[in-house]
């Protein structure tokens, strides 16, 4: 009898992904199919893309139509993989639909925590502009980019962002939920900025476009003002 084992084929390993976040403020599914329409060019943006339903907003005691809500966003070309801020019931209820609940980025649960940490004060430098399709994230501080962040690529960090170089791509800063985070550079062509989640798409119409500015996150609302403010 041969006892040798079976070399397996598998590879478990943890990694770290960039996911949109669409937070729900309105239970009812007419609302959200009519939101998304609204929502235009951006929109294309999150097509094709995997999202996450946080549901911060929502009363916890509501039984929420996720089966309706898993329809509309596949017909928007969204492909919702999770929840989160879910109270028990909506999660398990998501269970039943293959949506897992993402504990770990529990914005509430974060708040609450007795003994906060905040993100390490390590950051991480980039030299190098950064190309169409290329992606640079810090975790757990700020990213600095000396160079160009052309149209295509992307940068993220937990904390900050400083872009010394044109701002082209798309900038995501906070993305583990520091609301307190900005984004800095020195020319604004960005075609999205975010911090926490909340977005902004941007174009040449934009009062800064082409000029040094900043970012910041109060509320739900971006604000973009001039760097030297």
């Amino acid at each position: 009898m041969n006892s040798t084992p079976t070399k397996s084929t598998l590879r478990l390993s943890g990694g770290v992904f960039t996911l949109g976040i669409l937070r729900l403020t309105d239970a009812s599914a007419e609302t959200l199919r009519t939101e998304l329409a609204a929502q235009g060019a951006a929109l294309r943006l999150v097509q094709g893309a995997a999202v996450v339903l946080d549901l911060t907003d929502l009363d916890p005691s509501l039984s929420l139509p996720f089966t309706d809500w898993l329809g509309i966003l596949r017909e928007a070309g969204c492909f919702p993989i999770a929840v989160r801020n879910a109270s028990d019931g909506q999660a398990e209820s998501a269970a039943a639909l293959g949506l897992p609940h993402l504990r770990g980025s529990d914005a509430k649960a974060a708040a609450a925590s007795a003994n906060p940490q905040k993100p390490a004060a390590s950051g991480s430098v980039f030299s190098q502009p950064l190309r169409s399709g290329q992606r640079q994230y810090a975790r757990g501080g700020d990213l600095v980019c000396l160079g160009a962040v052309n149209a295509g690529a992307e940068v993220l960090a937990d904390g900050h962002i400083h872009v010394y170089g044109p701002l082209r791509g798309r900038a995501l800063a906070g993305v583990q939920g520091d609301e307190s985070a900005r984004i800095f550079c020195q020319r604004l062509e960005a075609e999205l900025v975010a911090i926490a989640g909340v977005y902004m798409i941007l174009d040449a119409e934009h009062p800064l476009w082409g000029k040094a500015a900043q970012v910041s996150l109060d509320g739900e609302q971006l604000h973009i003002i001039p760097l030297d403010n």
